[in-house]
């Protein structure tokens, strides 16, 4: 997002991301693994269960690195920021792990704003004004983000009904859950008109946030298939790397 705008970020700043999210990822998986009192009927779980004190290390380990490598080498401005989005983060933490959730689909909706928040972040604090071309690739990724954890969670009910773990599918119902994925590849249509027909973005650009949409639709059209051996979570973090693809074509080209 940094380059799509010409905004050139300190490598630190990667650290730190790349870090954070592995970090709050982790301590999800553990809490979760931590809640359930059986043997977790999904690998991660199952195997953050029986490593949960080595990965508890490696992930205080990290994140001291994380800390460090923030507080000595990024901007003022993003760490302020950084600081408000890790008391969300703590704050989401403490919320799910004692299952009080506000509303239905809380647990996915709020994990996807939080990655797209991590992402906009330092580029957000890196400019005075939003203009609406970052405004559509923010709601963009959040959309993206969205589809992809509730896909997850609508793959994941039996399992999470047998571990009695919290998710959108399991308050809302499976065909509820499907419904909000239908509203918000909808959105994800309007929103990647309003890019090509109104904002004129970069062609690249465009295939990119493309290439992520149709992967994700293709998983929800052709569930039957993604939900064999857990193909739909490959292929879904998969969808993830196409900005990374972008990157090296921008680079060359």
């Amino acid at each position: 997002m940094a380059i799509i705008n010409g905004i050139v970020l300190p490598y630190p700043v990667f650290i730190s991301l790349g870090t954070a999210v592995w970090v709050i990822y982790t301590l999800d998986h553990l809490l979760d693994a931590h809640s359930i009192q059986h043997t977790a009927h999904t690998f991660r779980h199952a195997f953050h269960q029986r490593h949960k004190k080595k990965i508890g290390l490696l992930c205080l380990f990290i994140g001291a690195i994380s800390l460090l490598n923030t507080f000595l080498f990024l901007p003022d401005n993003i760490i302020k920021n950084g600081m408000i989005l890790s008391i969300i983060v703590l704050c989401y933490l403490g919320i799910i792990n004692i299952k009080l959730l506000p509303f239905p689909t809380f647990k996915e909706f709020t994990v996807a704003l939080i990655y797209t928040s991590g992402i906009a972040l330092p580029v957000v604090s890196s400019i005075d004004t939003l203009h609406p071309s970052l405004i559509i690739q923010i709601a963009l990724f959040l959309v993206l983000a969205s589809i992809n954890l509730l896909e997850f969670a609508l793959f994941d009910f039996e399992s999470d009904t047998k571990d009695n773990q919290p998710s959108g599918t399991r308050v809302l119902g499976y065909h509820g859950l499907k419904r909000r994925i239908q509203v918000l590849i909808v959105l994800f249509i309007l929103l990647m008109m309003s890019a090509i027909y109104v904002y004129e973005m970069d062609k690249l650009i465009l295939l990119t946030f493309f290439t992520m949409g149709a992967s994700l639709i293709l998983i929800y059209a052709r569930s039957d298939f993604f939900s064999k051996d857990e193909y739909f979570r490959i292929f879904g973090d998969f969808a993830f790397l196409f900005p990374g693809i972008y990157l090296i074509i921008n680079h060359y080209s």
